[in-house]
């Protein structure tokens, strides 16, 4: 029966007690007089008071929001990645990862965020046709209520009569015209289209006098004289007056028809990048605002669209930017191209921004300071009541036609701004008081897909904001639910299903990173969970042709893997139907895939998979015996899972996918079935060809994870004899003078754990001890480097340096402080090497003196001669 290795803590096994357990090993020639052991007694108390606190590594996971298995008893097991991780974070190498570990033995799954199609031109609703949706292209000629007037030139100005003389062309007596006055220059412009820059200023420096009038809310004028002086320059080429024209409408707090041109005329200015600037001039946009705050999306839906898309075509150009940035940066900048196929003039994505500038201020871009101008006027408040609108007219009867339309530039809009929120908390906060109504309105717009695509995209880019996602953690299984009409049609996914299937997978693949509760809401939902299996075996059916379908599949397997990070979860989603049989035709079939043709896509995919795998793996260390297995369940696929990735193992070229091959071996093979079908399948000698490819090479976590695999399956005594076969002792001899020579405390404590397993096998270990030369290395090596002179000689000639002139010893210290780990973690791993590498030895030596006792009589097994496995796997 297999027994855990106890790792002991400080309370149980202290430095004084490991030099007097190494110096009762050693013969009595060599054990130190009595003032060489007070010397050591006084070392180890000194190098004990260097590290005050129970146990520093145990305070370092803490810190990091990590959970040790316990300074003492049997404990959890932990698996090979997360010990592997934990001893990069304590080493300064791996900073990144803290956020991707996550306690019980599972870690979290990050993608890259969906990748939205960049459309060619400002267009309102992009290539698909609505029914009944207004035009993107309009003409506002039917507004006219008079005749247009042929002569296109500037009125001639009489040098004298009037009493009342006309206002010359440079403005400087329109203050002194009367209202109708100016009413009547702007007639003799009606149908005016093409004009010079003369005239613009000319029409300009009416208009701003007549706003200025408007603005003072004059009873003196009828607001029908004043629009019908205004809409004859409707048709006017020049974006300036066109913005003009509405700003006095605006002005005039219109309603109805009269909103809606205005709201036109904007967005006619606003559907071309170059015009952008323009709005950055004057108060347009916050009038704007105040215009829709007095129409309601069901009576007045055409102003909403076009005011909405004027919004949305504003504040998106840096979020395009962002989503491409983004994309090109998860690649991973594999190719040294990538950081220059930024446009030059484009600013800097605000998240990566952000991230370059640490607390530093910068100055926003001009799209960020338009979301940050209607932000402060209300925008968002005033989006989200028209948003409760919609979905109490949806509630009650499906919504069709133009207010259905008003939905789809309303959630573009507030996608936009929440895609340059990230520096403005007060939107910030806005927007996550819209998301439980961005989630109705997703439920309101089933089977509208084109409505529905831009509301769960909008979702699933505030899911990227930590508070957004607090908010949206409550909503999970409903989320979930989502899933289920979206392929409940069967036959082929369209484009825009996938889009809707991938921001839905990415949206609850962010939340579940983040949230335990989430997890367990989720998968106690039994519809929710019914439907994600489903979409995943529709999806798995098809064949991967499109880019959209692989992203679709990447984005809800890393669901299921983020899922299972909780212990409960983890467990019960081994024993669901179709799920085991889903992952393991997704590794067969994408590795495959791989080895004709390597794409971004279909790697992804594959690491997402193994993530899965990964997490799930680790609560199938018991085979079920109390409920019955599920048709397709992990659980009832151990044998096919085991000998497909010894397979695939085997196949695979690329070294960051063997890594993650390994990591799940290194949870799988605790199982002891799972143990044996893979060593059935060539397992072990694949992982004895790994480490010796790795033995000096550069791919430590490979090394690292192998390393884990082998420790467990020379835990079952049938592989120790092949394993020597395979000269598998010279390979350990040869990785542990190796971690040794360069102080990897860690990788020689489990180094010391898989020697452990080998030697507790009586004809192995006396195989190795007629030998002699193996073991004695192994030996010669441990008594060097549990000796703690070593490292208070270290520590001492360090002091020595206080010695040297001042200019140098800065120099020193910069350099130390950007490379060396932190001395504290460095000896809380030299510790827990020790205590394993001190059984280590102390078993050595009993082998040899048994050896040398009797080379015939059987030997008696007590406790510590039993099969182990290390704990922290």
């Amino acid at each position: 029966m297999s027994l855990l290795l106890r790792r002991r803590s400080r309370s149980e096994t202290r430095p004084q007690e490991i030099a007097a357990a190494e110096r009762a090993k050693q013969p009595e020639s060599e054990k130190p007089d009595r003032q060489q052991h007070q010397q050591q007694q006084q070392q180890a108390k000194h190098h004990q008071m260097r590290q005050p606190h129970p146990h520093a590594s145990e305070q370092n996971l803490t810190k990091l929001g990590l959970v040790s298995s316990g300074s003492s008893g049997m404990g959890r097991r932990k698996t090979s990645a997360e010990l592997i991780s934990e001893a990069k974070l304590f080493l300064g190498e791996s900073v990144n990862a803290a956020p991707l570990m996550a306690t019980g033995g599972a870690r979290l799954v990050s993608t890259r965020r969906p990748i939205t199609p960049r459309e060619s031109g400002r267009v309102l609703y992009g290539k698909v046709a609505l029914a009944g949706r207004p035009p993107s292209a309009f003409s506002m000629r039917y507004l006219q209520n008079e005749k247009p007037s042929t002569p296109r030139q500037l009125p001639a100005l009489p040098g004298s009569g009037p009493a009342t003389p006309m206002p010359t062309r440079n403005g400087a007596l329109l203050c002194q015209s009367s209202t109708e006055t100016l009413i009547e220059l702007l007639k003799q412009h009606r149908g005016l289209k093409d004009c010079s820059d003369e005239t613009v200023q000319h029409i300009n420096a009416i208009l701003q006098e007549l706003y200025t009038r408007v603005r003072k809310q004059e009873r003196s004028f009828k607001r029908g004289f004043i629009l019908g002086g205004l809409y004859g320059l409707v048709e006017c080429s020049s974006p300036r007056v066109l913005l003009a024209v509405a700003r006095v409408v605006l002005a005039l707090r219109v309603t109805g028809s009269n909103l809606t041109g205005a709201c036109k005329l904007i967005f006619k200015v606003a559907r071309h990048e170059q015009h952008d600037a323009l709005f950055h001039e004057h108060d347009v946009l916050e009038l704007l605002i105040d215009g829709l705050g007095h129409a309601s999306p069901l009576d007045e839906p055409e102003a909403c669209i076009y005011a909405y898309g004027c919004i949305r075509f504003l504040t998106a150009s840096s979020a395009q930017e962002r989503d491409d940035a983004l994309n090109r940066n998860w690649i991973g900048l594999e190719s040294s191209g990538d950081s220059q196929a930024l446009p030059p003039p484009a600013p800097m994505p605000p998240a990566l921004s952000a991230i370059s500038a640490g607390l530093c201020p910068r100055k926003l871009t001009g799209q960020q300071t338009l979301v940050s101008r209607l932000a402060r006027h209300g925008a968002v408040e005033l989006m989200i009541l028209h948003l409760q609108m919609l979905n109490e007219a949806g509630a009650t009867k499906r919504l069709q036609g133009p207010p259905l339309h008003t939905l789809y530039q309303l959630s573009a809009a507030m996608r936009a701004l929440a895609d340059v929120s990230q520096q403005q908390q007060r939107l910030q906060l806005q927007l996550q008081l819209a998301c439980p109504h961005l989630i109705r309105a997703a439920e309101v717009s089933m089977g509208e897909l084109e409505v529905q695509a831009n509301v769960v995209r909008t979702l699933s880019v505030l899911s990227e904001d930590s508070d957004c996602c607090e908010t949206l953690h409550n909503y999970a299984a409903r989320i979930g639910l989502l899933l289920g009409p979206s392929c409940a049609g069967g036959g082929q996914c369209s484009e825009r299903l996938l889009a809707v299937l991938s921001r839905l997978g990415y949206m609850l693949g962010n939340i579940l990173a983040k949230h335990e509760s989430a997890r367990i809401q989720y998968f106690q939902n039994d519809v929710a969970m019914e439907y994600l299996l489903n979409v995943l075996e529709q999806l798995n059916e098809r064949s991967p042709t499109s880019v959209a379908l692989l992203d679709a599949q990447i984005k809800l397997i890393r669901v299921v893997a983020n899922m299972s990070v909780n212990p409960e979860v983890g467990a019960g989603l081994g024993n669901v139907r179709s799920l085991g049989a889903v992952l393991l035709q997704l590794l067969g079939k994408t590795s495959a895939e791989l080895a004709q043709k390597k794409t971004a896509e279909q790697q992804e995919l594959l690491h997402a998979t193994l993530g899965a795998l990964h997490n799930l793996c680790f609560y199938q260390d018991k085979q079920a015996v109390v409920h019955p297995l599920a048709e397709g369940s992990l659980q009832s696929l151990i044998d096919d899972l085991s000998a497909s990735l010894a397979k695939v193992l085997g196949s695979c070229q690329t070294s960051v996918t063997k890594v993650e091959l390994a990591r799940v071996l290194g949870n799988l093979t605790r199982n002891e079935r799972a143990r044996r079908c893979f060593c059935a399948a060539g397992g072990l000698p694949l992982m004895v060809q790994q480490l010796t490819k790795q033995a000096a090479g550069q791919d430590y976590e490979l090394r690292t994870c192998a390393i884990g695999v082998l420790v467990n399956l020379l835990g079952d005594g049938e592989q120790r004899g092949p394993f020597l076969q395979l000269r598998g002792a010279e390979l350990l001899s040869l990785l542990l003078r190796g971690a040794l020579e360069q102080e990897d405390w860690f990788l020689a404590n489990i180094v010391c754990q898989a020697l452990w397993n080998l030697l507790i096998d009586g004809q192995c270990a006396a195989n190795l001890c007629q030998s002699g030369n193996i073991l004695d290395e192994v030996s010669d090596l441990l008594a060097d480097y549990l000796d703690e002179e070593r490292l208070l000689t270290g520590d001492n000639d360090n002091d020595n340096d206080e010695d040297d002139p001042e200019g140098e010893q800065e120099e020193v210290d910069a350099t130390d402080a950007e490379t060396d780990p932190d001395p504290e973690a460095h000896d809380a791993l030299w510790e827990d090497f020790a205590l394993v590498a001190t059984d280590l030895l102390e078993r050595i030596q009993n082998n040899f003196d048994r050896q040398q006792q009797s080379q015939t009589s059987p030997q008696v097994d007590n406790e510590d001669d039993k099969d182990v496995f290390i704990e922290e796997m």
